[in-house]
């Protein structure tokens, strides 16, 4: 059986954890944090999760896992069968993880009662902002991210702008889903779904614990 190691916590974590859910792949979660420990660094070189344990090693990188996945389980399909439109998934996926979350998981000290200093602050913000002009260039709407498919990217989409939106919201009181049409209703409708439900509760359950 498939592992998936890591916390609920993690929005990469989150979005590989629906994609099983939604797929009804079965697999087994193993708890498991950041670490530098060499121990762990046997599975996950750079210390990071998800890590998703196979019977023949171990995966990391959450779009790496996902694509890996979907070789594996093609039904139903997350990703477009069209090579173009897939590169075009991959491209915004790369987008928003890069240009919009990646600057925020900077700034994610301030939900734990950290400061961010405001060199930082401006400096993610403007990335966020181009990030956010790349994300409305890309996405199609019509009416999921990629089209009229729910796709791989809806799912990551759905955690990375959850947790980016809670340290903006914080920081600058800036609605970050609000600045991208038709977001929203793709990702109520993603958090209304069983699975959704499901992962966001045990991530709302993780995130209160670590806060304390």
């Amino acid at each position: 059986m498939l592992k998936l190691h890591g916390f609920a916590v993690s929005n990469y974590y989150n979005a590989v954890k629906h994609y099983l859910l939604d797929k009804g792949i079965d697999f087994e979660e193993v708890p498991a944090v950041p670490s530098q420990d060499p121990s762990f660094l046997a599975v996950s070189p750079l210390g990071k999760v998800p890590v998703l344990e196979v019977e023949t090693g171990t995966l990391t990188e959450t779009n790496v896992i996902l694509e890996y996945l979907e070789v594996l389980y093609p039904e139903p399909p997350r990703y477009p069968t069209d090579p173009f439109d897939y590169a075009k998934s991959k491209q915004l996926f790369k987008t928003i993880e890069l240009y919009v979350e990646a600057p925020a998981h900077r700034m994610l000290g301030v939900l734990f009662g950290r400061e961010v200093p405001d060199a930082v602050q401006q400096e993610c913000k403007g990335q966020m902002e181009r990030g956010l002009e790349g994300v409305r260039r890309l996405a199609r709407m019509t009416p999921y991210l990629c089209g009229d498919q729910l796709t791989a990217v809806d799912l990551f989409a759905l955690y990375a702008f959850k947790l980016s939106n809670s340290v903006t919201r914080k920081l600058f009181s800036w609605d970050l889903i609000a600045e991208v049409p038709g977001l929203n209703a793709v990702l109520d409708e993603l958090q209304a779904s069983p699975v959704g439900q499901r992962v966001l509760t045990e991530n709302k359950a993780a995130l209160k614990a670590m806060q304390g």
